[in-house]
């Protein structure tokens, strides 16, 4: 107990620091400076299927891995998404680097306040936003799609497309619950966002499970074209 009580003090002074505005603005501006100077040595390809890219941007939903969330928040940053965080530490620090790069934030989370931050994405997003979730987020399981973007997409009647970003060779970091994938330096990526999901499967009852299925083998289309992009450039050049 006497061992416990000498630990409070120390442990409510890092917590006041570290959940200080001062501290987190600087995590957040550091975060953001890394991301903008790290994409700048990515080689970038963006494709939007051409269906989903008649869509109007402000009606549109989008589901894409936690994992997979580094490229998408910068590429479509001009898009000002509305997107939910969890109401955690790293959620703040999620948020704020998300609205400087544009988008809008909603807190919540399946274990804090979940149903009314989808509730609050919804009434947002009525307002003449599209809107995007990390389907397994804010803590998974991993690759395990949560109801609330199949509820919203039924409730508002949005096309709900699937996003994500493919690399030719990347760390994934398995330390981290969601399998975090950062491409290496001068990777080749493609950021590409696929047509919508049929209005009558969505409609008709899409379930997790399905959607699971959608953006894995997205994903893994998405990996081997960045693959094959690179092995026709090896190819190109020994020629």
């Amino acid at each position: 107990m006497t061992q416990k009580r000498r630990h409070r003090p120390l442990k409510k002074w890092r917590r006041r620091i570290t959940y200080s505005d001062p501290f987190l603005e600087f995590i957040t501006s550091f975060a953001v400076f890394f991301i903008k100077c790290y994409i700048r040595l990515l080689n970038i390809r963006v494709h939007i299927h051409d269906t989903t890219r008649a869509i109007d941007t402000n009606k549109l939903l989008v589901a894409f891995w936690h994992g997979r969330l580094l490229l998408p928040i910068p590429v479509f940053g001009h898009w000002h998404m509305v997107i939910l965080t969890d109401k955690s530490w790293a959620g703040e620090v999620l948020a704020r680097i998300l609205r400087k790069f544009g988008h809008l934030v909603v807190r919540g989370s399946s274990k804090r306040g979940g149903f009314r931050g989808v509730l609050d994405m919804k009434a947002l997003m009525q307002k003449g936003h599209g809107g995007a979730l990390a389907v397994d987020g804010p803590h998974g399981p991993v690759f395990r799609t949560k109801p609330g973007i199949i509820y919203l997409s039924q409730k508002l009647g949005y096309p709900l497309v699937p996003l994500t970003f493919g690399t030719d060779r990347a760390w994934i970091l398995k330390s981290t619950w969601d399998r975090f994938v950062l491409p290496k330096p001068f990777a080749r990526c493609l950021v590409h966002m696929g047509p919508p999901i049929p209005e009558s499967t969505v409609k008709g009852g899409l379930q997790p499970e399905q959607l699971d299925r959608i953006l894995m083998d997205f994903t893994a289309a998405a990996d081997e074209k960045a693959r094959t992009k690179n092995k026709d450039q090896r190819s190109k050049n020994k020629n």
